[in-house]
């Protein structure tokens, strides 16, 4: 079916708004028939999370204390009159209403089927009368936009009928957010079938830096706006990258909605059908991402990722910090021999090697390094020389306290990759058992990601930080201590930062059958409720 069939059908619907209320995208009873057959875990996600029709009714009498208004700014370039008339109609059935939408439109000539559109004047439309590109022309939308939020929207996309509701939902439940994002999937056919949904972690600097996980739908508050002073037409192709890089910078106050508010159309052209429809993205996005960590002062070399949109982050270690790899000798017959062999996988100079007595916890605190790892009789080998350096390159930066290391066993399956809290209990080892190279969920064996917690041993550690808790009773349950150890450092506002760039071939670690905690398990940032934490391979949360 062409444009201009697609348009006759929009029409003729248009004249009859009774039968065109029925097929209104998934949000009614017919939910199922409107979303993808492939995935039926997905479609029974959406009918079980998802507001019904009467709950989207009830969301339009809801009254906010603080009505602000969001202005949803679309650039416009030779746009097709059936995507901007879904857009439109998108915003028209929000259930919060108190929006602006901003176009801009950089056409060689005016679009005028816009101006039928023009009648509800909440709808604004500029015709540029040159193509200033996609940075260019977003930022003369956004400067038609007299809103407290702005929110980014892309000509060919749509928006969950409770979007806005729901953003206004999160700036109420924290008044001080300046960057709020939401879930996403993908949207395919006429009758809008639903795919490929993305639920995202809380923000995550460090896996933000490795790949732009935020994307779609990115809400600012006008304030912030105004300091990052819009989009950089030099980015054109990441240039939302390089905004949500740049506001990092210059917020915390960023919030995540775990709803799926955003579809991004499937078409020939876009980059969600085809990742290689727009090949030069991935080049500026390392310039993005050079760019960044230049102001943050943060040595680094940059490289492609093994998929694409991800990027292998190599953090260059300054000066000369010492490293203490402390060795725990139980079950070691021949302390000598493993000495030797543990220095043969690394050519660190200023790493020395430390036997362990049985007050672990002491010997610690009381270390001349400022890093240090604990390994034990499990170490195999370690394929790249240059890993100690790769771990402490990391943990220089001030806001991380322990970073971790993907271990797998000679049978080549993940034995760790980071803890996930609240999986099969107090938490477990994400992946533990797949292939140590499988494409997984958001790259998690293959970039370097933000976790709540990871496996204490083959973890370097910052000796700074580890000086200042006050106990941890490494003679319990490993994996009770990993996540007491991983909290007490993030109470100190240190990050926990999972590294699977460096493998380390360990024999498989003995699994723990109980933990008992005196501790209580917080929700897990870096893990969406969206999934299930009754397995350690992924799939949805039913």
């Amino acid at each position: 079916m062409d444009i201009q069939q697609k348009m006759k059908i929009y029409h003729f619907l248009d004249k009859h708004p009774k039968l065109k209320k029925c097929l209104v995208t998934p949000y009614r009873k017919l939910a199922k028939k409107y979303t993808t057959a492939e995935e039926p875990e997905y479609n029974q996600w959406i009918i079980q999370n998802e507001p019904t029709f009467r709950e989207l009714k009830k969301q339009k009498k809801y009254l906010f204390e603080d009505s602000y208004k969001i202005s949803v700014v679309v650039p416009l370039f030779e746009t097709q009159e059936y995507f901007l008339a879904e857009l439109i109609r998108c915003l028209k059935q929000q259930t919060y209403s108190n929006w602006e939408l901003c176009l801009a439109d950089g056409s060689p000539q005016k679009l005028e089927f816009v101006q039928k559109y023009l009648k509800d004047e909440r709808i604004q439309y500029k015709w540029i009368g040159e193509n200033k590109g996609i940075s260019g022309n977003t930022n003369e939308a956004i400067q038609m936009a007299t809103g407290d939020f702005i929110g980014l929207l892309d000509h060919d996309d749509l928006l969950a009928p409770f979007a806005l509701f729901e953003v206004m939902k999160a700036i109420e439940k924290n008044p001080e957010a300046q960057f709020l994002y939401s879930d996403e999937d993908r949207m395919e056919g006429e009758f809008h079938k639903r795919k490929n949904m993305f639920f995202k972690p809380d923000f995550s600097k460090y896996t933000l830096r490795s790949a732009n996980y935020i994307c779609h739908f990115s809400v600012f508050k006008r304030e912030l706006m105004n300091k990052l002073g819009g989009l950089q037409c030099e980015y054109d192709g990441s240039q939302d990258f390089d905004l949500v890089l740049r506001a990092s910078e210059k917020t915390d106050k960023i919030y995540h909605i775990p709803k799926v508010l955003y579809h991004w159309r499937d078409h020939a052209g876009s980059t969600a059908e085809n990742s290689d429809a727009k090949p030069y993205a991935y080049e500026v996005a390392k310039k993005v991402i050079k760019d960044h960590f230049e102001r943050c002062n943060i040595p680094v070399q940059i490289k492609d990722g093994i998929s694409s949109g991800s990027y292998e982050i190599q953090y260059l270690v300054k000066g000369n910090p010492k490293v203490a790899i402390l060795v725990e000798t139980e079950g070691i017959s021949d302390k000598a021999k493993f000495e030797e062999h543990l220095k043969n996988n690394f050519n660190d100079k200023n790493t020395e090697i430390v036997m362990l007595n049985e007050n672990v916890f002491e010997q610690c605190q009381k270390l001349d390094a400022d890093y240090f790892m604990i390994v034990d009789q499990n170490f195999v080998d370690v394929q790249n020389k240059d890993w100690i350096q790769n771990l402490v390159g990391i943990a220089q930066n001030d806001d991380v306290g322990i970073v971790g290391t993907k271990l797998y066993n000679k049978q080549g399956n993940v034995e760790h990759c980071g803890i996930v809290l609240g999986m099969n209990g107090a938490g477990d080892f994400l992946y533990k058992g797949v292939p140590k190279d499988m494409p997984t969920y958001m790259q998690r064996l293959k970039i370097i990601h933000n976790v709540s917690a990871v496996y204490y041993k083959y973890a370097m550690i910052d000796k700074k930080a580890f000086a200042q808790i006050a106990e941890i009773d490494f003679r319990k349950n490993e994996l009770w201590t990993s996540i007491d150890l991983c909290l007490k450092l993030q109470k100190m506002q240190k990050q926990v930062v999972m590294n699977p760039l460096v493998e380390i071939c360990v024999n498989e670690i003995p699994q723990n059958d109980t933990i008992e905690l005196a501790i209580e398990i917080p929700e897990d940032p870096y893990f969406s409720p969206n999934l299930s934490k009754k397995t350690t391979y992924l799939s949805i949360n039913l």
